[in-house]
């Protein structure tokens, strides 16, 4: 069973083009994700009270159109599979005539609240018996894929994680990686181009207080990005295909 969920876009969703921004976008299929896990009784609030959090391993969005400031979108969600450790969740947008926008896929995984380490979902959960067998032919995307980081820096910034980036798990919230991300991006760019695709892929969680050091190296039309913690090591990874 799928389950579709309305998202009225007003003006501070959008960016500078007057359409719904990437990182918003983004938080819509979480959302979606959040509202539908609920409606099947395992979403945050029940995780919660049971010392559990449900954490995004890999997201990948891709984008025919971005739909303007005032319009609503649809978001259709499904449970693909499910497995011990992961389970796929997988998303259509739509505009306001009915058309899909987009696509988008997600890798999650669920770790105790305390420890901070995985635990079986197949013990923990009923989620494998929602999962949706029934391919849908309006889905064509693949899977979020790992992203590479390799070569010399174009762009190097760094960010103070600040009480506005922590989200309810107690970590720097999923989509704040990729706004920080595309901050490192001209106005020019937001303006004359467009993000076809978007993979993260997220390594470690980032912490209240520390300085997060963004690296960023532009190959062709994509734009590929690796943010670290204070020790040098990879907290997540974000490829961005432009078009």
């Amino acid at each position: 069973m799928t389950n579709t969920f309305d998202f009225y876009i007003y003006p501070r969703e959008a960016d500078a083009s007057k359409r719904l921004s990437l990182q918003n976008i983004g938080a819509f299929i979480l959302d979606a994700a959040g509202m539908a896990a609920k409606a099947r009784g395992f979403g945050m609030d029940y995780m919660h009270a049971n010392g559990l959090a449900w954490v995004t391993s890999r997201i990948a969005i891709e984008m025919k159109e971005y739909p303007c400031e005032y319009e609503t979108i649809s978001i259709e969600t499904w449970v693909e599979d499910c497995s011990s450790i992961f389970s796929t969740r997988n998303f259509l947008i739509y505009n306001n005539k009915k058309e899909v926008i987009g696509q988008a896929s997600t890798l999650w995984s669920m770790i105790d609240f305390q420890t901070r380490k995985m635990v079986d979902l197949l013990k923990t959960t009923d989620l494998a018996n929602h999962v949706v067998t029934t391919k849908n032919e309006l889905f064509t995307m693949d899977k979020p894929k790992r992203v590479d980081y390799k070569g010399e820096d174009d762009a190097t910034l760094t960010h103070h994680v600040v009480v506005s980036d922590i989200d309810m798990n107690q970590h720097v919230n999923s989509m704040k990686y990729l706004q920080w991300a595309i901050d490192t991006l001209s106005l020019d760019e937001i303006m004359n181009s467009t993000i076809k695709r978007l993979d993260i892929n997220y390594l470690r969680e980032a912490l209240y207080d520390q300085n997060i050091k963004i690296h960023r190296i532009n190959i062709d039309n994509q734009k590929c990005f690796e943010l670290r913690n204070e020790e040098g090591q990879a907290c997540c990874k974000i490829q961005l295909t432009m078009l």
